[in-house]
């Protein structure tokens, strides 16, 4: 589903920064009382930590062969 070897994930803030908008859409869903939205971002954003900061690793460098 996501292509984290992209060189746009390199940087951590990056990653950081889209798991941290994925928390924010977990609160807003929570406050609105939204429980199936709720379940969908909870599962977005155990992907995004997943794919973006646990198994993240960065792309291999083309110029070095």
């Amino acid at each position: 589903m996501l292509d984290n070897t992209h060189p746009w994930f390199r940087p951590l803030y990056r990653r950081v920064l889209i798991v941290a908008l994925c928390f924010l859409w977990l609160v807003l869903e929570t406050i609105g009382e939204q429980p199936l939205w709720q379940i969908i971002s909870f599962a977005v954003l155990a992907y995004a930590i997943w794919a973006l900061l646990w198994k993240y690793e960065p792309p291999k460098d083309s110029s070095s062969g």
